[in-house]
């Protein structure tokens, strides 16, 4: 075990003392070779480092202990050092931002950077090499010489396929004012991704450690983390209110000690997973495991404690459960372990406390039902302060940040739907630990597509709000103005250059209350509710066809392409799947993958292959060709003309004399009646319905017919015949008139460019477009009311 303070607590091997930290990882992180997965690395990390709470230094010390599981030989180790894509503006990270940051601002302050100061590879026979002399840092993906986010090591000797190394490391390093996903506001702490961390060995491949971009994340090895922090004393808990003494401090795992040192240094040690977790073992048959270590904190932190218990929400949703149970089978164990939900959050907020906890727990019973349990016995929630938004909306190992606001209410989504996705990260990156860099989709997106269906279940439709000076008025705009948004117009944020000292006039500053004046919500705002599986759709549609799917990070077009491909369009793409192969079929497949994967690496074929054996449905290659590889949408329409077949008249020829004869002459036609006046029946109905296609994809469609006596008819309009053609016309005759068309019914196919013409009703509602043209004139009109007159 590590080494104790002279007061006794544990703190870990000091830095240089490379021989008890080779004892260590030795001893400790030992467990069974059946509970590993095959053909996987193995990753056990032991770190101690002390903060300067002045000037925000932060140095260290670590010692990995790696076994190579693949059957390559491996004469270099590679590194990331996330914390340099901060160090100059001209490091990949911030090249590709343009310097910039949330909020377009720009880095001119707050620098962090990270050296290494001694590498050495252990062993028992001479105490070590030295391996510093070694250190390069390479720019494996486009080649930067001021990018410093990966260095590499080279070694005496190959590691050869199931061989171990140990190798200790001392660094120094610098942390930035909060930027994307770490640093620090004020005391506030957020400090990710801030060890030497090894890189991910693939077979074949060679090492997976890709630079720091501005829209990659994470990918690294699993195994066991021991951590010791050596921190100012502020960070101590105090002795009154709810956490009674307990640090104001929050990582990985758990705190298994925490003592001061003196008067004025706090000792804080994490083992992650806990020594609780590591002794259980799963429904899989695996021991836990963690792939990172993250952690957090601040003095002003009020530590807030739930428990999870799965029978709570079992009552709740009967239904859910149900659903599963018929989809898994009755030898599926689903009952889930209970979980402390720790949450750290900050005094103004904390009558959302339990807010986030509901949110939390509503995670870890839909993402367990669905996909089997978590696995390890706490979880910390993390609230960032007013100015560490860029803290916020970040997943690592049993820990995540997530962001709120004063002013909510649960029907607004805020802080329950960042909440949400945060904690269901846990089972989509966390526990099946695909390449973030390189198949971001394969967590970003699957946890969009569960947490919009989580959030429907447990909170409805959410209500759309509209923000001034701060504060959520319910309701939107029907229009948008001048300037393209509700905090800026032609007037408000206008600027007149004065043509000197590159000064201008800014006549109207953005203001909440100038906006609220300009709009009058009251008056003009128009409710909305939104279901949030259409609001990844809406988000879809963004940017539906600029790159395919599978692509690497920080190879889209744009951002706007790797957001939409990450997060939403992955989203409609497996809900649209959801619905060809029925519900229970993709609950089965998608459970098999995320059993079968989990604490280890997959790619998209290992998804794909492992979802049709679960889901017993094969053959789908083409649906993961076209949908996830390539770039092809659809528009699918309907379009009816309708008109009772007309009477006869003219010449037709008679069979009996083979003369024409002159035929209804002085017929007049009426569509009101179903009979003749002299009692015979009118002529049938008949309906050209013509199906339309518009795009590359080609999937199964469902149409519906309704008739005016309530009966209904529905076909498919397959793939083949849309390969044949890009249309379909179907004629329709009988007595009774069809009353509406409905492409795709059952609402299975989520991905149809324009749902707007996939209805056809023979009476059409003229009172709602009516009603939402007078508002939109009412406030367009308004709008250069107020123009005119400044706001007068």
């Amino acid at each position: 075990m590590p080494g104790s303070s002279e007061e006794g607590v544990p703190v870990g091997p000091a830095p240089g003392n490379r021989t008890l930290l080779w004892a260590i990882c030795g001893v400790l992180f030992a467990l069974p070779a059946e509970a590993r997965a095959p053909a996987e690395n193995r990753l056990d990390v032991v770190l101690r480092a002390r903060l300067d709470g002045d000037t925000k230094r932060l140095d260290g010390s670590e010692t990995l202990t790696w076994t190579n599981g693949t059957a390559d030989s491996v004469d270099d180790l590679q590194f990331h050092l996330y914390l340099n894509a901060f160090s100059n503006n001209r490091s990949t990270h911030l090249h590709e931002a343009r310097g910039k940051f949330r909020g377009g601002h720009v880095m001119k302050d707050g620098w962090s950077w990270s050296r290494i100061t001694a590498a050495e590879l252990l062993s028992e026979d001479d105490g070590g090499t030295d391996l510093l002399s070694t250190l390069a840092f390479i720019a494996p993906d486009d080649g930067r010489e001021e990018d410093r986010t990966v260095f590499s090591l080279s070694l005496p000797e190959p590691v050869g396929p199931g061989e171990t190394i140990r190798v200790a490391l001392e660094w120094e390093s610098q942390l930035p004012r909060v930027r994307r996903r770490t640093g620090y506001k004020d005391d506030f702490l957020l400090v990710a991704q801030w060890f030497p961390k090894l890189g991910v060995y693939e077979e074949g491949r060679g090492w997976n450690c890709h630079q720091f971009h501005r829209d990659s994340e994470f990918y690294s090895d699993y195994g066991t983390y021991d951590v010791t922090l050596d921190l100012p004393a502020s960070y101590r808990g105090d002795e009154d209110g709810e956490s009674k003494g307990e640090p104001k401090v929050g990582g990985s795992g758990a705190i298994v000690s925490a003592e001061l040192k003196g008067d004025d240094r706090l000792m804080v040690r994490f083992l992650a997973p806990t020594p609780e977790d590591r002794r259980r073992v799963d429904r899989t048959g695996k021991q836990a495991l963690v792939h990172d270590f993250t952690w957090t904190a601040d003095p002003t932190f009020v530590v807030h404690r739930e428990l999870f218990r799965y029978s709570d929400w079992e009552r709740e949703h009967a239904k859910d459960v149900a659903a599963a149970r018929r989809a898994f089978g009755e030898e599926k164990e689903l009952e889930l372990h209970n979980v402390e939900i720790r949450v750290l959050i900050h005094p103004e907020r904390i009558d959302q406390a339990g807010r986030h906890a509901k949110a939390t727990a509503a995670a870890l019973f839909f993402y367990g039902l669905w996909f089997g349990e978590y696995p390890y016995k706490e979880i910390t929630v993390v609230d960032p302060p007013w100015g560490g938004r860029a803290a916020g909306g970040m997943e690592y190992p049993t820990l995540f940040t997530c962001g709120t606001r004063l002013f909510t209410t649960e029907d607004m989504y805020t802080p329950e739907s960042v909440t949400v996705h945060e904690a269901g990260h846990q089972f989509w990156y966390g526990l099946v630990g695909n390449n973030e860099f390189e198949s971001a989709w394969l967590d970003e997106g699957f946890n969009s597509y569960t947490d919009s269906e989580v959030m429907y279940r447990v909170y409805g439709p959410e209500r759309i709000t509209t923000s001034y000076a701060g504060i959520p008025v319910d309701g939107e705009r029907t229009v948008a103005l001048p300037g393209g948004s509700t905090c800026a117009d032609a007037l408000i944020g206008a600027r007149i250059p004065l043509g000197f000292a590159d000064h201008d006039l800014r006549p109207f500053l953005p203001s909440g209350f100038l906006e609220y004046w300009r709009d009058l919500p009251g008056l003009h705002a128009v409710p909305r509710r939104e279901d949030p599986r259409h609001g990844d759709r809406r988000g879809y549609l963004r940017s539906p066809d600029a790159d395919p799917l599978d692509t690497f990070a920080w190879e889209h077009v744009d951002r706007s392409s790797y957001g939409t491909n990450s997060y939403r369009r992955t989203a409609v793409t497996l809900r649209t799947l959801r619905g060809l192969v029925g519900e229970e079929a993709f609950l089965r497949g998608m459970r098999h993958y995320a059993e079968t994967w989990r604490y280890r690496h997959p790619y998209p074929d290992d998804f794909f292959d492992a979802f049709e054996v679960g889901s017993g449905v094969e053959d789908l290659d083409w649906y993961w060709d076209e949908l996830f590889r390539g770039t092809g949408t659809a528009d699918w329409s309907v379009d009816v003309t309708q008109k009772r077949e007309p009477k006869a008249r003219g010449y037709f020829l008679d069979g009996e004399t083979s003369e024409y004869v002159l035929v209804g002459k002085d017929a007049e036609e009426s569509d009101d009646d179903e009979e003749e006046e002299d009692g015979t029946e009118k002529p049938p109905w008949v309906a050209e319905v013509l199906l339309r296609r518009r795009g590359e994809l080609r999937l199964p469609v469902d149409v519906r017919l309704a008739f005016e006596n309530g009966e209904t008819e529905e076909f498919v309009w397959t793939r083949d015949e849309q390969a044949a053609e890009t249309w379909l016309r179907r004629i329709v005759v009988g007595p009774t008139k069809l009353v509406s068309v409905e492409l795709d019914p059952h609402a299975k196919i989520w991905i149809d460019r324009d749902m707007s013409n996939d209805r056809w009703f023979d009476e059409t509602d003229e009172v709602t477009a009516t009603r939402w043209a007078e508002r939109a004139l009412s406030q367009t009109a308004r709008y250069f009311q107020w123009l005119s007159r400044f706001g007068g």
